[in-house]
């Protein structure tokens, strides 16, 4: 194989941050699907698993799934997994949200529904719960996740009951008997920690819960990475501040999995704006803008080690949605983009990249060959390029064209001068 040098490349890039290459190169991207309805159009390969959890009126929380004692109706949980396995996605399944007849506090008012973020008033009632849903989907779901974005009110004065409003430890509590109840009934599946939400907050809950001994039952500490700022730099240091919180507490060994993150999207549904005046949810993105902080945010969480990361959500109407309208079920530009991140990352590691907002170049190498770099905000001509081995330029959009009798002008034209990520396939 004709390729330049490894030394030629990261000088002609400048790329000279301190990350060392991943130990498993492999990139897992998942998607949160809603709605049974919106499979129809999924193909296999649109990501590698599905987060299956809430969806208005097509919920599989534990309050749909028991609405009596003893009663399941799997329905709608069963569409989802079958679905998914069909197209060979893994399935990531959220727990909680208890019935009005388990719950401790029934009349209490919670994100869904009364009583449903109270601890049960029985814990055999938890127990039994998730060991029927993992011997009915031994072997189809392969990881669990014990509840969404706790409070843990002993940490952070909480401003609503939110999706769960019992103590830390019950929670942890109801980590460990979700641990027992899972392996009893499929050994090989996971069990994620409760995930909490994004900024200092969250942080600071997941250090309160871990304090209490809850990561002993996890196999991976799962974490929401939404942004104020939306971007990288906040990214990077929201990521080591979770870090910080699991070597702190004896757990740094454990893989991160970010199983919420995404943006508001103007394409994704009607007269999409701002919920709040500041935060996550301030800033409505054009999709083509959202496409390009996606594919940074992505490789920034190759680049820090996060072992899974789930955009959230598919057939939203706004949040993160991939699709320009969900009865539609055709992509936009995000949706397009998030099929290309995982065709350009995934079985290459990414060598010391230092990953930026500003400017980031970074070569991708296979085993110990470098085969591509993505690039952004870099001013680069057609013959350094060329210079640097580089045959081809691959935009988000899924248009690649080969640097052969291109122009400066039209390299510039083509990549915005790179303030769009893009990838440069080297030769072969």
């Amino acid at each position: 194989m004709k390729i330049a040098t490894l030394a030629a490349i990261l000088a002609l890039g400048g790329c000279l941050g301190t990350t060392s290459p991943r130990a498993k190169a492999d990139l897992f991207l998942g998607q949160h699907i809603f709605y049974a309805s919106s499979w129809q159009p999924v193909e296999a390969g649109y990501f590698d698993g599905v987060r299956i959890w809430s969806g208005a009126s097509q919920s599989v929380t534990w309050k749909d799934i028991e609405p009596t004692s003893g009663n399941f109706n799997f329905s709608l949980l069963d569409q989802h997994v079958a679905n998914a396995k069909s197209r060979n996605m893994d399935v990531l399944y959220t727990l909680g949200q208890a019935p009005g007849w388990a719950s401790a506090r029934p009349a209490e008012q919670a994100n869904m529904g009364k009583g449903a973020a109270a601890e049960p008033s029985d814990m055999s009632f938890w127990s039994r719960y998730v060991g029927t849903v993992a011997a009915r989907y031994r072997g189809k779901i392969s990881a669990y996740e014990v509840m969404n974005e706790p409070r843990i009110p002993e940490a952070i004065l909480p401003y609503s009951p939110g999706f769960f409003s019992g103590s830390t430890d019950q929670l942890v509590h109801m980590t460990q008997l979700a641990r027992d109840a899972i392996k009893a009934e499929d050994p090989n599946a996971l069990v994620v920690c409760p995930p909490m939400d994004g900024g200092d907050l969250g942080v600071k809950r997941l250090d309160y819960f871990l304090s209490h001994g809850g990561g002993q039952y996890c196999d991976a500490i799962g974490f929401h990475f939404y942004l104020k700022t939306q971007t990288v730099a906040e990214f990077n240091t929201l990521l080591a501040g979770v870090r910080s919180a699991m070597v702190r507490n004896g757990v740094g060994n454990l893989p991160i999995w970010d199983t919420e993150i995404g943006v508001l999207v103007a394409q994704s549904g009607t007269n999409v704006v701002p919920r709040s005046p500041s935060g996550a949810l301030s800033t409505v993105l054009d999709e083509k803008d959202a496409a390009a902080l996606m594919l940074k945010l992505v490789l920034a969480s190759q680049v820090g080690g996060i072992a899974r990361t789930y955009w959230f959500a598919h057939d939203s109407s706004s949040m993160g949605s991939t699709q320009p309208n969900k009865t539609v079920g055709a992509l936009n530009q995000l949706g397009v983009a998030y099929i290309q991140a995982k065709e350009w990352l995934n079985d290459k590691q990414p060598l010391n990249c230092s990953i930026n907002d500003g400017s980031t170049d970074c070569t991708l190498v296979s085993g110990n060959t470098p085969v591509a770099r993505v690039s952004w905000s870099k001013t680069l001509t057609v013959t350094s390029l060329q210079q640097a081995g580089v045959q081809a330029v691959w935009l988000l959009n899924g248009e690649r064209q080969n640097l052969a009798g291109m122009s400066n002008a039209t390299l510039a034209t083509l990549t915005r001068n790179f303030a769009d990520p893009v990838y440069l396939v080297l030769q072969d």
